[in-house]
C-alpha cells in the first residue's frame, strides 16, 4: 500500500471535477428524496382512501342503526298510544259509574227530602185542624 502526499494545490480541474461529483450525488439524492415522497404520496393517498371507504361504511351502518331504532321508538310509540287510549277509556267508564252512581243517590236524597218536606208539610198541616 502505497501513501501518497495530498495535493495541497486546487487547480480548476480539480475543481471542476469536486462541484460535478458534488452536483452528482446531489442529483442522485434528489431522485431518491423524489422517490421516496412519491411512494410516501402514494401510501397516504391509499390510506386515505381506505379511511374515507371505512367512514362511508361507518355512515351506512349507523344510519342502519338509527332507522332501526327509530322503528322501536315509533313501535314503542303506538303501544304507548294504545296503552293511554285504553286507560282514558277505563278512566271515562269509571266516572260514568260515578256520575251513575251520583245521579242515583242525588234522586235518592231529593226523594227523601221531597218526602220528609211533605211529611212535615202534612204534619204541620193536619195538628193546627
Amino acid at each position: 500500500m502505497t501513501v501518497e502526499a495530498p495535493e495541497r494545490a486546487w487547480t480548476a480541474e480539480r475543481l471542476d471535477d469536486l462541484r460535478e461529483k458534488v452536483d452528482d450525488g446531489l442529483a442522485a439524492a434528489n431522485q431518491k428524496m423524489d422517490a421516496g415522497f412519491a411512494a410516501a404520496d402514494k401510501k397516504m393517498d391509499q390510506g386515505f382512501a381506505k379511511v374515507d371507504t371505512d367512514i362511508r361504511e361507518l355512515r351506512g351502518e349507523m344510519k342502519d342503526g338509527f332507522e332501526k331504532v327509530d322503528a322501536r321508538f315509533e313501535k314503542a310509540d303506538k303501544k304507548m298510544d294504545a296503552g293511554f287510549a285504553a286507560a282514558d277509556k277505563k278512566v271515562e267508564a269509571g266516572f260514568d259509574k260515578f256520575d251513575k252512581k251520583f245521579d242515583r243517590l242525588m234522586w235518592g236524597l231529593l226523594t227523601v227530602a221531597v218526602s220528609s218536606s211533605a211529611t212535615l208539610i202534612h204534619a204541620i198541616a193536619t195538628q193546627g185542624l
